[in-house]
């Protein structure tokens, strides 16, 4: 550290800073004077660091005074006296002028050859002490003086020409001197740079030869000898210079001396061959750079090798019925070195037992003897020997190989597949469960033997369906979903797949499974309430008990994930929820305490059973009607007209009015018995006197109904709306309750529910569907609504809705049984194989049976009831005029069937249907020998337009159909 001082500085004159740095976050640095060669004309302020004049004396010019400083950092304590510190540092002070500092001693660098032309090197700086402009200079110390040159007044070097490490008229270092002048004949001052210059790797290595050989090697030497050395060479230096050789052909390698060896078995064979590679050699500069050449090794051959048999184990099929002369199989052997080869077989000859084989080709028959085969499979040994007619000397060693000929003998392909767990397999996937997902492993048997009892495994895919739901392992019959499932959406609850087993004989033979894939629930929806917010009145006198509303909420989901439980909040007001409780299985909101506000707000939750639960909420309004039970009773309904003239004074008395409170009369009654002594009871009765003009609600009709519906009406449908008038004057308010029946029929579980509204002055109610309607289950309704009125006395009266349920057509005609028919060969067209039998849930009796069909007249449309095995099922047939006949009811009832018309359907071609009785026929004259088996697909519809999700009503034949197909596999035989 150097600087100056005035030589009449006077005293606290600042002449320098210490500055010292401390990486530490917590440090408390402290700066000290150490040793004072200044004879105390100096002092450090501790904390700032800044170095100051004492005294009066002036100071001498060019004198140097010198000061050993240090720091301290006091947050870091070494032991109990010490802190941590720098070492000892000197700080020069010269009196009046000194030469400029540079800010280093000396300047080092170092530059890679690439380095660009004009490109800044190293900043030499110095600092004039005078506060003078500097200027620069450079000058080399021996080799390289033009290389660089350096900015004259801003210190910086730069190179001047292009470098290469490896010519050499270029040192590799370069020592320079920088002199820093100031101006106008100030002081100057030097100091030394060195530059040193480093290798890049930009040579890459090169071969003495582009190309070497080496000639007449032995393709049996042992592995590892030496056969040819290469040598590559790298112009540039260090580890960018040394270098590693590589080989392309695993028969060799190469050692770092470039010595290549063989590291394999070499082969000659056949012909006088050679092997060509490349060696590659490569530096070890970064990135590497590689050169190379190529290796050519030629091989003289030897017959050293035995013939090779195309297989170990031949296992040909020769047939149980087979004749003399029968082709069994040929067997191949080739012989590497060029050998010919002859066949025979184990222990000499060319015959064994039955079996003999020709020795120039290997072609193996039956002899021309009669033939008995009489067991499963026969074993061979064959052999093949070489000649040694390829190299000189060969045949001094003759080669022998061998192979086993396995000969199996197959039955006839009489036995198809069968799936005998078929009946067994009720698997279950959960939907939402990952496309791939495991479902069942199907197992089928096969009764022959060989390939005729190999079986794999397939799906049949049904008709008008686009890609499978499944697949199969054809090998294991590890059945897998091909899809994601949506048991809420179109796949529904239960999937039909049909799984076919064919064996591999020739013709092939099949079997099929049929079998339903259940999908289980995972609780993926929420419950969803019929209606947004509920708004209803509740009567101010209402008793404790009284069911006040019904909140609905459905959930698509099944079992527990679609079990709904209510619960009751008050968040809008905590108080409200004294007042009330709900059920939580059925949502009624029941009162439990006396009403005594105008209005309560209410929250219920619906949350299923599902793990975790799903829930909604919604809210609840209740607005109070007041019903004041005994309103004052004048004394006249009118009073007046009362004349008064126009002149009276204020406070004469016009007329006076008299109104009484209602009558009320409580008595006490008793019951006593004639025993000794006699016991009684009391009881107190209250009488209240009402108007006369208080009179029951009168229903619009004493019956509503028959009240005909779908029974695919949504939740939440509309059945039918109902009113009654208040029996009170000028009180149109009134109050209904959906009284719940004893049986299903009756309301008992719920399946509706009722909604009150008020239109132009009216108290409505509408009668709403809760529970999914089954005409297949119920047909028919019987509900009970009650209404009271507002009056000072309830008064209620009753009416009757009768709702009839609509069949649609939601059910899918479903076949009987699973068919697997056989058909004489050579019989004539026409002939019947087999009836088919579908059933349709909608009220489609089986085609083999008779209807009995009355009709009974509802105005201008009919129903229709049929009787079938102790049922009684109704339709009602809307729109129909009276010349409906037998004949047309039983069309809309008929289950049809077709061939299905799918290039994927084989037996289309070959057999017909009655579309009314589903019998099957012939269409051809069958020959076993040309097909044995044919899998025919056969379709059943209804007659009527599909009421289903997704039907998009398109018509077939004129009107729309669903349909269940199944693989009938029929066999031709003797």
């Amino acid at each position: 550290m150097q600087t100056v001082v005035q030589l009449n500085a006077a005293p606290n004159t600042p002449v320098f800073t210490l500055q010292a740095r401390d990486p530490d976050t917590d440090h408390n640095i402290h700066y000290f004077i150490v040793r004072d060669r200044t004879g105390g004309r100096f002092e450090v302020d501790e904390r700032s660091g800044v170095v100051r004049t004492r005294g009066t004396d002036p100071f001498q010019l060019d004198m140097e005074y010198v000061l050993y400083v240090k720091a301290e950092d006091q947050s870091g304590r070494v032991d109990e006296r010490r802190f941590q510190s720098t070492p000892e540092e000197r700080l020069s002070i010269v009196g009046g002028k000194r030469a400029p500092q540079f800010y280093l001693s000396n300047y080092e660098t170092e530059i890679a050859e690439n380095q660009k032309k004009d490109s800044d090197i190293i900043s030499v700086k110095a600092k004039s002490f005078a506060d003078r402009e500097i200027r620069y200079t450079l000058k080399a110390q021996g080799q390289g003086a033009g290389t660089f040159n350096i900015g004259p007044t801003s210190g910086i070097v730069k190179l001047a020409k292009e470098l290469d490490f490896e010519d050499l008229r270029q040192p590799h270092v370069y020592s320079l001197v920088v002199t820093a002048t100031e101006d106008s004949g100030g002081f100057s001052t030097s100091v030394e740079l060195t530059i040193r210059v480093t290798d890049v790797n930009d040579n890459a290595p090169k071969f003495e030869l582009p190309d070497y050989q080496a000639h007449n090697v032995d393709e049996d030497i042992a592995k590892g000898t030496s056969i040819l050395k290469v040598k590559a060479m790298d112009a540039d230096s260090g580890k960018n210079a040394e270098i590693e050789y590589l080989v392309s052909d695993d028969h060799f390698a190469v050692d770092n001396n470039g010595i290549i060896t063989n590291n394999k078995q070499l082969d000659a064979d056949n012909n006088n061959a050679y092997y060509e590679f490349v060696v590659t050699a490569r530096d070890k500069g970064e990135p590497a750079k590689t050169g190379t050449a190529t290796v050519r090794v030629y091989t003289k051959n030897k017959n050293d090798e035995e013939p090779k048999f195309s297989q170990q184990v031949y296992t040909p099929n020769v047939d149980e019925n087979a004749g003399p002369n029968t082709l069994v199989t040929t067997v191949v052997a080739s012989d590497k070195d060029g050998d010919n080869v002859r066949f025979g077989f184990v222990g000499g000859g060319t015959s064994s037992g039955q079996f003999v084989i020709e020795e120039i080709t290997g072609v193996i028959r039956l002899h021309n003897k009669p033939i008995s085969l009489d067991r499963d499979k026969y074993e061979l040994n064959v052999t093949a020997m070489d000649d040694g007619a390829c190299c000189v000397n060969g045949d001094t060693t003759i080669h022998t190989s061998t192979a086993v000929v396995v000969v199996f003998i197959t039955d006839v392909n009489d036995n198809k597949p069968i799936f005998k767990d078929c009946p067994t397999y009720f698997p279950k996937v959960e939907e939402g469960a990952p496309n791939g997902s495991p479902v069942i492993k199907v197992h089928a048997t096969d009764e022959d033997k060989g390939v005729n009892g190999q079986v794999k495994y397939s799906i049949v895919q049904q008709p008008n369906q686009k890609g499978t739901k499944f697949t199969v392992d054809e090998e294991t019959g590890e059945v897998s979903t091909n899809k994601v499932f949506d048991r809420e959406g179109d796949d529904g609850k239960f999937v039909s797949v049909t799984v076919k087993a064919t064996d591999q004989g020739e013709p092939s033979l099949e079997g099929v499974c049929s079998f339903t894939v259940e999908i289980t629930d995972v609780n993926d929806n929420p419950p969803l309430f019929d209606r947004q917010k509920y708004v209803e009145n509740v009567k101010q006198d209402a008793s404790i008990g009284t069911n006040i509303l019904r909140v609905s909420a459905s959930d698509e989901d099944a079992d527990n994930n679609g079990a709904i439980v209510y619960t009751l909040t008050a968040p809008y007001n905590p108080a409200d929820i004294d007042y009330f409780e709900i059920q939580p299985e059925s949502g009624w909101i029941v009162l439990k305490k006396p009403l005594d506000r105008d209005r309560y707000r209410l929250r219920v939750r619906a949350s299923d059973r599902g793990d975790p639960p799903s829930s909604a909420d919604v809210d609840v309004e209740l607005d109070v009607v007041d019903r004041n039970n005994k309103p004052p009773i004048w004394d006249m309904s009118t009073y007046g007209p009362v004349h008064i003239k126009e002149n009276v004074t204020v406070g004469t008395v016009v007329t006076s009015v008299k109104a009484r409170l209602r009558e009320t009369y409580k008595l006490e009654a008793m019951a006593q018995d004639k025993g000794f002594p006699p016991l009684s009871r009391t009881v107190e009765v209250q009488i209240d006197v009402v108007d006369r003009a208080n009179n029951p609600p009168v229903w619009d009709h004493t019956v509503y109904g028959p009240i005909y519906i779908r029974e695919n009406l949504p939740v939440g449908a509309k059945v039918v709306s109902v009113k009654a008038s208040s029996g009170i004057e000028n009180n149109p308010t009134v109050f209904y309750r959906l009284m719940p029946g004893s049986t299903a029929q009756t309301n008992k579980f719920h399946t509706f529910y009722l909604q009150q509204r008020s239109d132009n002055g009216f108290t409505w109610a509408d009668i709403k569907v809760n529970h999914p309607l089954d005409y297949e289950s119920i047909k028919e309704y019987n509900l009970t609504i009650r209404v009271e009125n507002n009056g000072a006395q309830q008064l209620a009266s009753e009416t009757t809705v009768y709702i009839m349920l609509e069949d649609v057509n939601d059910e899918i005609p479903l076949f009987t049984e699973r068919e697997q028919e056989t058909v004489l060969e050579g019989e004539p067209i026409g002939t019947k194989v087999t009836q088919v039998n579908a059933i349709d849930k909608d009220g489609t009796f089986p085609n083999n049976q008779s209807p009995k069909l009355e009709f009974t007249k509802f105005s201008n449309s009919y129903s229709k009831r049929q009787r079938l095995a102790g049922s009684d099922a109704s339709v009602r047939l809307p729109g129909l005029q009276n010349s409906l006949t037998l004949s047309d009811i039983c069309i809309l009832e008929q289950v049809y069937y077709y061939i299905v018309d799918s290039p994927r359907n084989e037996g289309k071609d070959f057999f017909e249907i009655s579309m009314q009785t589903g019998e099957i026929f012939t269409k051809v004259v069958f020959d076993r020998e040309k097909q044995g088996a044919y899998a025919l697909e056969v379709e059943a519809r209804d007659g009527a337009p599909s009421a289903r999700p997704n039907s998009d009503n398109q018509p077939n034949s004129g009107m729309f159909h669903f349909s269940y197909t199944f693989a009938l596999n029929v066999f031709i035989v003797w």
